[in-house]
């Protein structure tokens, strides 16, 4: 598990966000359950498939531990419940003294969440580079964002997942998840600096996304457009995670 602090600086001031990358599988994730708040054991108990329950202590356990990076005031994790909103987003309850939110994003056995103060959103999502999904992928890909892939020289096998991050990062602020059409969310611009690509928005000009391919993974964190961050940290943990050594 990897965990720390991101500083999203603005002219009208910074502010903080908290990430945790957690790479697990079941057995594991199953020794961590005294993270979680009465009401999420609760349902917890409830589910019956394997998968499920790893993708939900991923992604508990993840959020978190990053709401424990911002934690001001002393509290327990566990009693901080994380709900879901109608649209399944993720609600958090309970935080003593401050108004923070999560974006949570899990993939296999992989979890990542960001934390951060509801005055400054954050969305990201993760994947793994997988063929078998980028017939599903291009289907919310329009022609004019896979030119500007191609532009980059990217095959479709890394283009799509890193437009479908870019995508479903934008909705997790929105908090309509997957029940928005994706071509809403359709990205006008890319440019590569560095080892991360920036996109921005055709209808969504507020926000901009970077995205970083790390080993078989991509992952995207969608942020306002006016406001800078060093995100080498938050990538490193990734490439730790998935025992990447640069």
């Amino acid at each position: 598990m990897y965990k720390g602090e991101i500083l999203l600086k603005r002219k009208d001031g910074h502010f903080k966000a908290g990430f945790c990358i957690v790479n697990k599988d079941l057995p594991d994730l199953i020794q961590e359950t005294s993270i979680l708040h009465p009401d999420e054991h609760a349902y917890y108990k409830t589910l019956q498939f394997d998968r499920r329950k790893t993708s939900y202590l991923l992604g508990r356990i993840a959020a978190k531990n990053a709401i424990s990076e911002l934690l001001i005031t002393k509290q327990a994790v566990q009693s901080i419940s994380i709900q879901s909103g109608i649209f399944q987003f993720p609600v958090v309850k309970y935080v003593q003294h401050q108004n923070i939110q999560v974006s949570i994003s899990h993939c296999n056995n992989f979890g990542a969440a960001l934390a951060f103060p509801e005055e400054h959103p954050l969305g990201i999502d993760i994947e793994k580079i997988d063929e078998h999904k980028i017939d599903t992928m291009k289907s919310v890909i329009c022609d004019e964002e896979l030119t500007l892939m191609e532009n980059h020289f990217l095959p479709v096998l890394i283009a799509c997942p890193i437009i479908w991050t870019i995508k479903e990062s934008l909705s997790k602020i929105l908090r309509t998840g997957l029940t928005i059409d994706f071509n809403i969310l359709e990205i006008e611009s890319i440019e590569k600096v560095g080892s991360m690509y920036v996109s921005t928005f055709r209808y969504f000009s507020q926000y901009k996304a970077f995205s970083c391919q790390i080993g078989d993974h991509v992952c995207s964190i969608t942020l306002p457009k006016n406001t800078s961050s060093d995100l080498n940290h938050f990538w490193n943990a990734i490439a730790n995670s998935c025992n990447i050594v640069n």
